[in-house]
């Protein structure tokens, strides 16, 4: 019995452990690495511009370079991913690779996509010459949010930046480097192989 109990739970903890890992990682935006060679489904407004670039990346070998206006008022020109649905009650974290040789200000704003334009969670960072990631956690979301977007507001100066590895997932802050280094079936495998060496 006492066998039988050992590898119920055992059993329990790969299941658990695989169920919550597999959720961490889901990346709800395509192509957020630009791995495509073309930036779609982003876009850009507000007289922004934006290109693939090829090597350099922080992650794979495409990033996103961008080119910024300066606006009258900081949202008046962004980089977006559109059709998004945030449902009730959920928490969401966005990450992103950023580095800016102008040392540009930038705004993250999971948001309404339409009047009157809730943000949820935004927060402004001021991005520095080096690959650094920037991450925001949105509070639980007080209905569906649909349509939703995810805006990164530019707007702030004249200038250029460069955006990888853009992650919008489901729960708290995960590092992509945790996420890199460690598979689901790794870890199924060494704990199984642990628990029949006992």
């Amino acid at each position: 019995m006492a066998k039988f109990r050992s590898f119920f739970l055992a059993v329990m903890c790969v299941v658990l452990l695989g169920a919550g890992y597999a959720h961490a990682v889901d990346n709800i935006l395509a192509n957020g690495g630009f791995e495509d060679g073309i930036p779609d489904p982003w876009s850009v407004y507000g007289d922004a511009t934006m290109e693939v670039m090829q090597g350099g990346a922080i992650e794979g070998n495409s990033y996103l370079h961008l080119t910024t206006p300066l606006g009258a008022n900081f949202w008046d020109a962004g980089l977006q991913h559109a059709g998004h649905t945030f449902d009730e009650g959920k928490i969401y974290t966005l990450a992103a690779y950023l580095r800016s040789p102008n040392g540009l200000d930038i705004n993250f704003k999971p948001e309404l996509a339409a009047d009157p334009w809730t943000g949820y969670g935004d927060q402004a960072f001021t991005m520095t010459d080096n690959w650094e990631e920037y991450t925001i956690t949105t509070p639980p979301m007080p209905n569906d949010v649909n349509p939703a977007t995810i805006t990164f507001h530019i707007g702030y100066a004249v200038g250029e930046f460069d955006i990888d590895g853009v992650r919008f997932f489901e729960g708290e802050y995960v590092p992509a480097e945790e996420l890199a280094a460690v598979q689901p079936e790794d870890k199924t495998a060494t704990l199984w192989g642990e628990i029949k060496s006992r």
